[in-house]
């Protein structure tokens, strides 16, 4: 009998630098043994973080909640990668340019998207560099928090590939079937559509696929009421909601993945997007994924899949 075809997902790294590089190490290194890398999209961070320079020399930041300060230039690369490794992007302003920043947003966009690409640059050209000839395809793709100035750059990768909105063969017999947007959130971000139209586009894809059953279907947003996609509810102020001291939590998944998953019966599903909502649960036939995050913290989590001829064998929570 042929050996199993591994996967390793995992999602939302979020600009973790401490994470992407963990994820590469381990590719190479081939820790665990993997035929093929699928990551489910948020691929950037969410902060800028000014990194103010001072008369006296001195480099001073305000992260998570401490000031830091760096006097030398190797303490300034070190503040910087502490603040890489969180998935925040630290940018080097003088005081007046600080000023500027503060006073007009369109200056700290123009911040923030520069860094969003120079960091996803960065690191398709490290997985170029560390992983060419290793024999593990990385399959990406962006997600709803993704900008989409990062296109061009993943479009450009010479080793990993944006496969979303795509259906790739993973072997002779499975497929994948990627789609990184998201149904809308309280936060309008950047990639969200309806549901109709999301299950429109995913149902488009699903019909050009070989053999449904022989699927693995690739969805940033999980499947609603899954278990997959418990958070927290908020209020129209997007505040948590407590009732008796505790923060009510419920589904806030895409139905239109559901209703998908429930059509179409793929052997698994892949899925990202809720980060405290990590497991593993059924619907039907098919066994669905979130591998959570913590990327943040600079902890990667993924699962392991082991892919046979009679579908799913094994699958393995798996942190590094």
């Amino acid at each position: 009998m042929a050996r199993p075809f591994r996967l390793y997902i995992c999602s939302d790294i979020h600009a973790s630098e401490r994470a992407w590089r963990k994820l590469v190490n381990a590719t190479r290194a081939n820790t665990y043994k993997v035929d093929a890398v699928l990551i489910a999209g948020d691929l950037t961070g969410k902060a800028l973080v000014p990194i103010v320079s001072g008369s006296d020399g001195r480099w001073t930041a305000e992260l998570l909640g401490s000031r830091r300060t760096a006097t030398t230039e190797a303490e300034l690369a070190a503040l910087e990668r502490s603040i890489a490794d969180v998935g925040y992007y630290g940018v080097r302003v003088s005081p007046e340019e600080q000023a500027v920043m503060e006073r007009d947003p369109e200056v700290v966009t123009q911040h923030f998207r520069e860094q969003i690409v120079r960091r996803v640059r960065d690191w398709m050209a490290l997985a170029a560099e560390r992983l060419e000839g290793s024999g593990v395809p990385v399959y990406l793709m962006p997600g709803n928090d993704d900008d989409f100035a990062i296109d061009s750059v993943l479009a450009d990768s010479q080793y990993a590939r944006d496969v979303n909105e795509q259906v790739v063969d993973l072997t002779p017999d499975y497929q994948l079937v990627s789609m990184g947007w998201s149904s809308p959130t309280p936060w309008s971000t950047p990639r969200e559509l309806p549901e109709e139209e999301f299950l429109d586009r995913l149902s488009g894809l699903m019909s050009g696929v070989r053999d449904a059953r022989k699927t693995v279907i690739m969805t940033h947003v999980p499947p609603y009421d899954s278990g997959l996609d418990t958070a927290p509810l908020l209020s129209p102020d997007l505040r948590p909601t407590a009732s008796a001291g505790d923060v009510l939590r419920g589904p806030v998944g895409s139905t239109g993945v559901r209703k998908a998953i429930e059509t179409f019966r793929p052997v698994l599903g892949v899925h990202g997007h809720i980060h405290e909502s990590g497991g593993e649960r059924r619907i039907g036939d098919t066994i669905c994924l979130n591998a959570g995050s913590e990327a943040n913290h600079g902890i990667l989590r993924g699962y392991l899949v082991d892919l046979g001829e009679r579908g799913v064998e094994r699958t393995l929570r798996v942190e590094g």
